[in-house]
């Protein structure tokens, strides 16, 4: 029966709690943007710029591939696969290269991202010789060995040996042609030397002179287009297709014209693909016809295909790949309405974009929008992102007067009514959600109390609380740009005079209300007195005497648990440690944290745009920047406890627009300017009592490697390990509400299999609980 009960808790527990440890990354990106696909083996691959997803064509089970778990980088724009020795190159914006083989292991060419080249360092496209990859680059051309990973020659062949942007390469038996902005260049790979410029010339006589999309070998004829719109977005409709058949260039097609050829793709037996202004072509080179044009996504016609692959399915079937900036990554056999397109989905946000992150009641919400520094709007039509239960669901907006809402800014989850959810819009005002759909929108229209900059923007922003359920945001740029929904339903705005860039509020424990101002602007403090006259407001600055903000461009706030108010500026962080002497003392003045770096005392992230601050179960503050990406400093910020970057973590980017916590379960979601990843911390929130003390995992498998954690502990709990003789096994005490176990005794070697017995008590040894942990080797 002890044994029966002992496995029910194990189920139920696992049934309940994402089996992922402290320091484990997350990636939230959906597959709803794609910009390039692939095949490799029997799986199909594809880009979302941050990552990758990787499937069995059979099964369509997306898996991640991303920095966080084997990729070197992010920004990932090109993917292509070599059939001479099945390796997929993995092209990155900044011309970093992975290579793929077929068992999933990956390898790292850094050294062209990192070398100083004369033109543009990117690579456009790619052509393979056996082992060889052309890479078609923005100042010439690279070869590229896939099996020894190094570079062999580098050919500059623009005019004297200057750089010159080559879009695409293409080979036959003997000769090498390059698309360039100045037209197709060609040289005899066998019998020339390619470094030398002299051996690379450009054909002029049998077509016109000026930029090329692209070339391709298709079944041993060459096809090319002449491309005005390249380089000259007026150049619309104009460009032409042109084909090499037994040695002579003529046009391909001559009786048809209005092409705007934006790249080549695959090429396969007798096909070959491009995208044109409509959607992505497949034409068959030797009947000069149509195989497939699918220009539709289920009959929307807005579609931006970026890439295609085809080929024979698990069922002999030729199947399409379309990676799509909009509809992302979907499989047809034809064109609609004949075919479906079958879209594949990833669990993540709708769209990277990210501006603000709430976490409330176990569940994250995610805004899209954010606006510019001078106000500027995005014009996202975006919605907002929820996670609950490990899924994320995507709430689109319809608003009653069928106008299209723009800019969702800030999102709040209602600390008193479950059901509610709140967003502020840059164009429409405050929007209510209720069971996650749009019940009601107050703008300057239908809310006297609201006003905007101008006709139809309020620029509403900056959601926060009171402990009473009061609701107040800005309506940034008016005299008037603080406003508060009262708990009974009704508006209520208050005027400071002149109007300020407003992107966040605070309410504090005094239930002052805090609003922060880029742009120069301080921070005006309101003191409301429970909405009785008269009120109080004062505006600090960086001055001395006056707030002692060391900038006036203010990006962040936080309250830390002993109240404290911890403010982010374009110069560092300043902290207020007595906030209530602002409105009763001379001596308000914010501090600087002083540190020692290098034998020289400096003022904590002095050089740093604070853009956000938030506050762990322990109290340790977490800071986002704007360049130098996130931060981890003890409670008095002495102590830096973690700095992650692009160059020492799997972040996605050093630029932080918000960071948020979930104190159930440690959770710190980051939302950079590439979308939102989550990193699992050791602290959680201490619990009250011991209701609910449990370990994960448990049982300790053989293969476990990892640690384990006690959860559902009172902070600073005395917790004792004893084997089930009654040995102590280890011991620790917790920060937060859990502490975390290495498996080990005090010699740290990995204990012996049974079962062990945690007891937990805390501080004042009033209140005790007892676990127990299965550990099998």
């Amino acid at each position: 029966m002890r044994g029966l009960f002992f496995l029910f808790f194990c189920t139920v527990y696992l049934s309940f709690f994402p089996q992922i440890g402290p320091g484990v990354w997350q990636d939230h990106t959906s597959l709803n943007f794609c910009n390039s696909v692939s095949k490799l083996g029997s799986k199909i691959y594809a880009s979302n710029n941050v990552g990758l997803v990787a499937f069995n064509e059979e099964e369509l089970a997306p898996q991640a591939i991303t920095k966080i778990n084997g990729l070197s980088d992010v920004g990932v724009k090109l993917l292509r696969t070599n059939p001479y020795n099945s390796k997929l190159l993995v092209i990155y914006e900044n011309s970093n290269i992975d290579v793929i083989d077929l068992n999933g292991n990956i390898k790292n060419y850094p050294d062209f991202k990192l070398k100083i080249i004369d033109g543009k360092k990117l690579i456009n496209e790619v052509a393979f010789n056996k082992q060889f990859a052309y890479l078609a680059c923005g100042f010439g051309i690279v070869l590229f060995d896939t099996e020894k990973l190094e570079v062999k020659e580098t050919f500059v062949i623009g005019p004297g040996g200057t750089p010159i942007d080559v879009y695409q390469v293409a080979l036959n038996d003997s000769l090498i042609f390059a698309a360039t902005a100045s037209g197709i260049y060609k040289s005899n790979y066998k019998t020339k030397n390619l470094n030398d410029f002299n051996n690379w010339k450009l054909i002029n006589t049998e077509l016109p002179v000026g930029p090329y999309a692209g070339i391709v070998n298709v079944d041993g004829k060459l096809i090319t287009a002449y491309s005005p719109n390249k380089l000259d977005n007026s150049q619309t409709l104009k460009d032409t297709l042109y084909v090499l058949k037994n040695n002579i260039w003529s046009k391909y097609k001559p009786s048809e014209t209005g092409y705007t050829i934006r790249k080549f793709c695959l090429t396969n037996g007798e096909l070959f693909s491009y995208m044109d202004q409509f959607g992505a072509k497949i034409e068959n080179v030797n009947t000069e016809s149509p195989s497939n044009y699918i220009t539709t996504f289920n009959g929307a016609n807005d579609l931006q295909p970026a890439d295609i692959y085809f080929g024979k399915d698990y069922l002999s079937n030729l199947s399409y790949w379309v990676a799509d900036l909009i509809y992302g990554l979907y499989q047809t056999y034809s064109f609609y309405p004949y075919y479906p397109q079958n879209k594949i989905s990833r669990n993540g946000i709708n769209n990277p974009q990210v501006n603000n992150i709430d976490v409330f009641d176990g569940k994250v919400a995610i805004s899209p929008s954010h606006p510019d520094e001078g106000g500027g709007s995005t014009y996202s039509q975006q919605g907002l992102n929820v996670l609950k239960n490990g899924e994320w669901s995507y709430l689109k907006f319809n608003d009653f007067n069928s106008n299209v809402i723009k800019d969702i800014t800030h999102v709040l989850f209602d600390r008193k009514d479950k059901t509610r959810i709140w967003a502020s819009s840059w164009s429409s005002g405050l929007l209510e959600y209720k069971n996650e759909k749009l019940v009601a929108i107050y703008n300057p229209s239908n809310t006297p109390s609201m006003s905007e900059i101008n006709s139809n923007n309020p620029r509403s922003i900056g959601l926060s609380m009171d402990k009473d359920g009061n609701l107040w945001f800005a309506n940034s740029d008016v005299p008037n740009f603080l406003n508060v929904r009262k708990k009974d339903g009704t508006f209520q705005s208050f005027n400071f005079g002149t109007g300020r860039f407003t992107r966040k509020t605070l309410i504090d424990k005094n239930n002052y209300v805090w609003s922060i101002h880029e742009r120069e602007g301080g921070i005006t403090v309101f003191k409301h007195n429970n909405f009785t006259p008269p009120y109080d407001s004062k505006r600090l600055t960086k001055d001395v005497g006056n707030g002692n903000l060391q900038s006036n461009s203010v990006f962040s706030i936080a309250e830390d648990r002993d109240g404290k108010i911890w403010v982010g500026t374009a110069a560092g962080i300043v902290v207020f440690y007595d906030p209530t002497s602002i409105f009763n003392s001379s001596n308000f003045d914010a501090q600087p944290i002083k540190i020692v770096q290098d034998g020289n005392v400096e003022l904590l992230l002095g050089k740093e745009v604070v853009t956000s601050i938030v506050v762990d179960g322990a109290d340790n503050k977490w800071i986002g920047t704007q360049t130098g990406g996130v931060y981890c400093f003890s409670p008095d910020g002495l102590k830096e406890l973690y700095h992650f970057t692009v160059d020492n973590s799997p972040l996605y980017s050093n630029a932080v627009l918000d960071i948020n916590y979930d104190e159930v379960t440690g959770d710190l979601f980051f939302g950079t300017e590439l979308g939102l990843q989550s990193y699992r911390g050791k602290i959680v929130k201490g619990e009250d009592n011991y209701s609910n003390v449990y370990a994960y995992p448990n049982p300790v498998k053989p293969n476990y490697n990892g640690t384990v954690l006690i959860r559902g502990l009172i902070d600073n709990s005395v917790v004792k390990i004893v084997d089930e003789s009654g040995n102590l096994a280890w011991e620790g005490k917790s920060t937060g509400g859990q502490i975390e176990w290495g498996i080990a005794n005090f010699s740290g070697n990995r204990v012996a299999s049974g079962v062990y017995i945690v007891y937990a008590t805390s501080t004042d040894g009033e209140k005790r609980a007892v676990s127990k942990i299965l550990v099998t080797n």
